[in-house]
Parts: structure tokens; C-alpha cells; sequence
């Protein structure tokens, strides 16, 4: 009975609680909790769902990184993810070799390489080609790297004594496997504007039915006339072109152009090379054989002129710290002096003998302009070029000595070394050779008329401007 009661008590006790402090709502037990205030009044301030029972809990837990590692550990692994590795003596098996059978190689592929781009280079043009000597010139440009263009001008109609046409020549030349195209032009034509357009190195030579024997006044008074007209239109098709004079006599032509480039206003003195290449050459065979030596390592500068008494080779450079005798020098001068005349006497009735070695001596002159225009080297060379007032005085305006060539061309001149008591001898009388030259070109040019469009100049004053022209027109001043 006492424990009914108890019982029953205990329920409606329990229940009250339950009533009191708890709400079920579709199966979620919902705690209202109360706050107290002054007035003594209990309200509900939230109602808040209980938390998880720790049963459920422990169910939602996603297996974290212990759980993992508890896993590898007990699959044998480590706690790096390094699985230990269970060795086991396997049985080995001999497996038969399976060769397969040959197959035939494909057929080899070459790399195509890739092709260049295209390589800059010079035009040359060649007035005067249709002799031997301009055909020998052409053949040894044509092998030249840095010539583009070969342009071959003949300068005499044909005759029955021509052995071979300059067409002919040029057909011949375009056989050869070399990147230069060869083009001819003939006079006969009117092609020489043509055959001068866009050069950029020009090339005079000498008429082949001249003789070394003949006087310097009668192959000057033929030649004058044809150089004359040769420089006209350089200066209307190609004025800032590189002019290498090579007709003789080369002391007088090299002046003449450069007045008729004065007179057309485009005359640029570093553009303007008489040609003192053959001379040289003999001089430094000479010295070579002399000391028997390289050719290659030596070299023997020529001043003055380019021919006869004119022409000085310095044999005092040829070797440094050795001079030859005055006997000796003396001898060596003269020999080259006379070499045109000697071995044009040797082949009897032959007017212009040495042929082959002043084609190559023209021919390496050419190709170290051609090298110093692309700007690949700085060569230097005995040119005869006109002098500057401030390195030489002398009563020759124009000298032969060593220069610089550079893009622009001639860089500057190196003026006269130091020579002999021999060598300065011998250039004093060179130069007043030189000067009595000089005037024979202005007695000329004041004779016959100016073929150029300039009339009004005065042609008693030619060659003898005023004093500030020739300055300022010196190709040395502002350097």
C-alpha cells in the first residue's frame, strides 16, 4: 500500500517537471529556460534544443586522421603512408626470348636547314671592260663574297682585231657558281647611264690601245676625253659612288675628275682613289725576294706618284728596324719604275703585257673598298688622294700615300712616314714632277670647253680656286 502510494507520487511528481520545464514538438525536446526579474516573475527567455546525446554524437563523426593512421598501422603499413614491403622468394621462370623479326629502317630524312637571309653586298661597274685586263678584273670579282652586281662596260665598238665580244665574256662568267650577277654594256648602244646606275664602286680603266712606251702627254691628251666623260655621268647617275682610277696616267686623272666633280657640285674627296696597287705590289715581291721572305709579311708603301719619276716606294718600311743600303734602294727603285716598260718590251709587238698581275693587284683593291663599304673591315691602303694642307706641305695638291677606308670612305690620310735622306731626295724631285703635271691638267682643261651643264664657270680659274674652296672642301677637316 505505502508503496503504491509511493509510486503514484512519484509519477505525478516527475510529471509536473517534465510539463513544466520541457515541450515536445515533433519528437525534439525543447528546454525553456526562465530568467528572473525584480517583479518575481518567471518568463521563458529562449527555447533552445538540447544538445546531441553523446550516443548520437559519436555516430556523426567522420573518421578524422588518427582513424587512418590506426587503419595503416593495422594493414601493415607506417605512419608516413609508406607501406612495408613483404619480401616472398619467388621461383624464377625462364621465359624463352622472343626475337622479333628485322624490320626494313625507313628511309633516312635529311633536316632541311633553314635558309639564309639574304647577304648585302656592293655593285661594281667596270668602265674600260672590254679589254684583257677588264675580263681578268671580272673574273676574279666574280668570285668576290660581297659583290652582288658585276656590271661590265665596253668602252671601244668591236673590231675585227677583238677576239672575244663582251657579251661573249659575260656568258662565259655566269657559268661560274658564285652569287654575283654579271650584266654587259656596250657603247655602241648608249648604255653607259645604264651600266652606271645605282653603283656603288666604279672601276676606271685605261684604253687597250694604249702603249706604256708612248709619253705621259699623248696618253693623257687620248685618255683625257673619255675620263672626262665618264666622270659627267657618275656625278648624274651614281655621285656618291667610290671612284678607283686605274687609267693611266693615273696622276693626272685623278685630279681631272675631281675638278669635274667640283664643277657638277658633287664632289666628296672620300670618294676619290687613284689606284697605286700594281706598284706596290712589285715593290713588295721585290723586297720579299730581296730578304727571302713571306710576301705576306711584308709590305713596302708607295708616295710621290704613280708612275715613272714620280713614284717613291719606301723599301725602309718593308722590315722594321732594317734598311737597305742607298745602292740598294736606289737599284730596287728604278726596277719598279721600269717594270710597265720592261715587260711590255719582253713580249715584243704585245702593247699591255702585264695583264694577269695587275688584275689581281686591282682586284684585292676592289674587294678592300667593297669589305670597308659594308663595314666589315677597316683596310689600309696606298691610294693617291688629295692632301690635306695641315699634315703635308708641298706644292702638290694631290699625293700618293697611306689611308683608312672605312663605310663613309677614305677615314683620313696617315700622311708622309719617316724616310731615308735617300727617300726624301727622291720625293723632292717626285714632287715637282708632280707639279708640272699639275699644271699640263689645268692648261688642258682651260683649252677645250667644259662638257657639263655648268658653262658659266670660268675655265682660266679652274684649277686654281680660292683659298677657302679648298679647304672647305677637304675630305680631312673635320676629323
Amino acid at each position: 500500500m505505502f508503496s503504491s502510494v509511493v509510486n503514484s507520487g512519484a509519477k505525478e511528481l516527475w510529471s509536473e517537471v517534465v510539463t513544466s520545464s520541457k515541450l515536445l514538438f515533433n519528437g525534439v525536446a525543447i528546454q525553456r529556460r526562465y530568467a528572473k526579474k525584480n517583479d518575481g516573475c518567471r518568463r521563458a527567455h529562449a527555447d533552445i534544443p538540447e544538445e546531441p546525446y553523446p550516443c548520437e554524437r559519436r555516430k556523426k563523426k567522420k573518421p578524422g586522421i588518427l582513424h587512418r593512421i590506426k587503419l595503416k598501422i593495422i594493414e601493415g603499413g607506417t605512419n608516413f603512408g609508406t607501406p612495408f614491403r613483404n619480401i616472398k622468394c619467388e621461383e624464377k621462370v625462364c621465359k624463352e626470348v622472343v626475337v622479333p623479326e628485322p624490320k626494313a629502317l625507313p628511309a633516312p630524312v635529311k633536316p632541311i636547314p633553314p635558309m639564309p637571309p639574304p647577304r648585302p653586298g656592293v655593285q661594281v661597274s667596270i668602265l674600260g671592260a672590254d679589254t684583257s685586263l677588264g675580263q681578268y678584273i671580272a673574273l676574279l670579282l666574280k668570285q668576290c663574297s660581297c659583290i652582288k652586281k658585276l656590271r661590265l662596260y665596253e668602252a671601244n665598238e668591236p673590231n675585227e682585231s677583238c677576239n672575244r665580244n663582251i657579251f661573249q665574256v659575260v656568258e662565259d662568267l655566269r657559268h661560274i657558281n658564285t652569287n654575283c650577277f654579271v650584266e654587259a654594256f656596250s657603247c655602241t648602244c648608249n648604255e653607259l647611264e645604264r651600266c652606271l646606275q645605282n653603283s656603288d664602286i666604279v672601276l676606271m680603266l685605261e684604253n687597250g690601245y694604249l702603249s706604256q712606251d708612248m709619253p705621259m702627254e699623248t696618253r693623257f691628251a687620248y685618255s683625257a676625253p673619255l675620263v672626262k666623260r665618264y666622270t659627267d655621268i657618275i656625278a648624274n647617275e651614281c655621285p656618291k659612288a667610290f671612284i678607283i682610277v686605274c687609267a693611266t696616267p693615273v696622276d693626272c686623272m685623278v685630279p681631272l675628275v675631281s675638278e669635274t666633280l667640283k664643277e657638277t657640285g658633287w664632289y666628296d674627296p672620300r670618294k676619290v682613289l687613284g689606284s697605286v696597287a700594281v706598284p706596290e705590289m712589285r715593290a713588295t715581291t721585290l723586297a720579299a725576294r730581296a730578304l727571302s721572305l713571306e710576301p705576306n709579311y711584308v709590305r713596302v708603301p708607295c708616295v710621290g706618284g704613280t708612275e715613272g719619276n714620280a713614284l717613291v716606294p719606301l723599301f725602309s718600311k718593308a722590315v722594321q728596324y732594317f734598311n737597305f743600303s742607298e745602292s740598294n734602294t736606289l737599284m730596287m727603285t728604278q726596277t719598279v719604275r721600269d717594270a710597265p716598260s720592261a715587260i711590255a718590251r719582253s713580249d715584243g709587238e704585245c702593247k699591255k703585257a702585264a695583264e694577269l698581275s695587275e688584275a689581281h693587284a686591282l682586284a684585292n683593291l676592289v674587294t678592300k673598298v667593297a669589305w670597308a663599304l659594308l663595314c666589315k673591315d677597316v683596310p689600309r691602303v696606298s691610294g693617291f688622294v688629295e692632301t690635306d694642307a695641315r699634315q703635308v706641305i708641298s706644292p702638290a695638291r694631290f699625293i700618293a700615300n697611306t689611308v683608312d677606308i672605312i663605310d663613309v670612305g677614305i677615314l683620313k690620310s696617315l700622311g708622309l712616314p719617316q724616310m731615308t735622306d735617300t727617300e726624301v731626295t727622291l720625293l723632292n724631285l717626285a714632287l715637282n714632277e708632280l707639279r708640272y703635271r699639275q699644271e699640263m691638267i689645268q692648261d688642258w682643261y682651260a683649252k677645250y670647253c667644259s662638257s657639263t651643264c655648268r658653262l658659266d664657270t670660268c675655265q682660266t680659274q679652274f684649277y686654281a680656286p680660292k683659298e677657302f674652296h679648298r679647304f672647305d672642301d677637304c675630305a680631312y677637316a673635320n676629323i
